[in-house]
């Protein structure tokens, strides 16, 4: 027998958007499925019509053995595999659409700032690594870096800037470019007044070959340490002045010199066609653990000169003794008009004031929320069928999938790497637990 018009039927977990209320989940429709009951994420539950819901399709894509295994690998650390970001990002959809709309205005020429706030494991991790896609996907050059206090602290701003060059990459007629193509692509840009890269730009020509002295200038602009290079009295490079290029330093005040960099690197990128340059730092509230008070300074003040340099500010554009510059050869923070998109992604901080300044000087911020129980309904759905792709002789009864789905909505707390874990670890335990082992 049908089910009359008034009554509710059972619906498929489908993804929503509402012009007014956002994202939201389709938990039952109704009068033929002209009305749809949608569980928002605001914690709102209300009948619509359903001509008033955009339908958020996630990308399909075809699973296979490898791929799926692949998959519950990092599903098992919490994480999702770089080329597998676009097809496995739920709930997402209103970041996802800000990130784009920045992206493409950063293409027209004009950058910005975009703050990512979220407790830990909340996501941020994974949207910056699906903005990174994105990036790279629209032809942006796009690096990534994440802080911490061992190896990139911000008060050392000179790894910060090698890391960034380290992972550069962009995409042209479907192959991948690093840092080094950009410069040669680079040689005929006109950029005489850049006190680091119009050197790098004259010697293109140059430099192409490959040889030892190329390849300490290319370290020497990547970042790296040239030391033993000037110190070893046998190396042909010990000669005063012999490179002609002028020195990047160490020093924790020369946050001026590698915004100066990016932000050159951005116009670049710009001139060839590319748009500009997206930069994505992870984990920025490392700033607030560092307790030697002129470190914390200094750190702080590169993070403000990025922030400020990507803003487009005038003051930045001169050398202002209100900002932290290095006093044996100063630069401004930003060169000529940048094209630079910076995407920070930071745990909510509590109690630090004295950091409140840079974040409330960012107008785009995005707090990433709890995921709701229907959307990790639709996820753990999403997570069977990737576990049943990587063991197909392997079956799960309803019954458990419902025990498996509840403990692990209490061991994650709305937490999604908590419950992408969970889930997968006790499909494995009740896979081998029950002798159900196959080989692989």
């Amino acid at each position: 027998m049908n089910r009359s018009n008034n009554e509710t039927a059972p619906q498929v977990k489908k993804i929503v958007a509402h012009p007014v209320f956002g994202e939201g989940v389709v938990v039952a429709t109704r009068w033929d499925a002209g009305e749809s009951q949608v569980k928002f994420r605001s914690g709102l539950c209300l009948w619509l019509p359903s001509k008033w819901l955009r339908l958020i399709v996630m990308p399909a894509t075809t699973l296979d053995r490898i791929s799926s295994k692949r998959l519950l690998e990092a599903f098992r650390l919490g994480v999702v595999p770089h080329q597998d970001i676009e097809h496995f990002t739920f709930g997402r959809a209103f970041e996802i659409n800000e990130l784009e709309q920045a992206m493409d205005k950063l293409q027209k020429g004009a950058g910005g700032v975009c703050l990512v706030e979220g407790t830990y494991g909340s996501g941020k991790t994974h949207l910056l690594e699906y903005a990174r896609h994105m990036s790279l996907k629209k032809g942006l050059v796009t690096a990534y870096c994440e802080l911490s206090m061992a190896e990139t602290p911000l008060y050392r701003p000179k790894r910060v800037y090698r890391e960034l060059i380290y992972t550069m990459r962009f995409i042209k007629d479907g192959c991948e470019y690093h840092f080094r193509d950009l410069l040669r692509m680079s040689s005929k840009i006109k950029m005489d007044d850049h006190v680091f890269l119009s050197p790098v730009i004259k010697r293109m020509k140059d430099v192409e070959n490959i040889d030892l002295m190329s390849e300490v200038f290319w370290q020497w602009i990547e970042g790296e340490s040239t030391k033993n290079y000037a110190l070893d009295p046998r190396s042909p490079f010990r000669v005063r002045g012999g490179q002609r290029i002028p020195a990047l330093y160490d020093f924790s005040t020369a946050g001026d010199f590698y915004s100066y960099l990016l932000t050159g690197i951005s116009y670049l990128a710009h001139e060839l066609g590319f748009g500009g340059l997206v930069c994505l730092f992870d984990e920025i509230e490392t700033v607030t653990r560092i307790w030697d008070y002129g470190h914390y300074d200094r750190g702080l003040g590169f993070l403000e000169g990025l922030i400020m340099s990507a803003q487009n500010k005038e003051e930045m554009k001169t050398i202002d003794r209100r900002l932290i510059h290095n006093k044996v050869r100063p630069t401004p923070y930003c060169y000529h008009d940048p094209y630079i998109f910076l995407v920070l992604a930071m745990t909510p901080l509590h109690g630090f004031r004295a950091i409140s300044h840079v974040v409330d000087a960012i107008p785009q911020k995005m707090l990433l929320r709890k995921f709701s129980k229907p959307e990790l309904e639709v996820i753990f759905d999403h997570l069977i069928e990737v576990y049943a792709c990587a063991y197909p002789g392997h079956q799960v009864e309803t019954a458990r999938k419902e025990t498996i789905f509840n403990a692990a909505l209490r061991q994650g707390s709305g937490e999604l790497r908590e419950f992408i874990k969970f889930t997968v670890e006790a499909l494995d335990w009740l896979r081998l637990g029950t002798g159900e082992l196959r080989s692989p």
